[in-house]
């Protein structure tokens, strides 16, 4: 019989985890730019109506 060991590095980089990880960094990120006003936006060069699409990339 063959045991695969997984540990903590490849279960948050593939599958399940990886992508819950990626959901909720992306989340995050969405909430941190919707906090920040329109000047500093546009000096990172997004204006609000972009985060979504540049986060997520749709």
């Amino acid at each position: 019989m063959t045991t695969i060991n997984m540990n903590r590095d490849t279960l948050n980089s593939v599958g399940v985890m990886g992508r819950v990880k990626s959901y909720l960094s992306r989340s995050r990120a969405v909430r941190q730019l919707k906090q920040l006003d329109d000047r500093m936006l546009s000096d990172i060069g997004v204006t609000r109506s972009e985060i979504s699409t540049r986060v997520w990339g749709n």
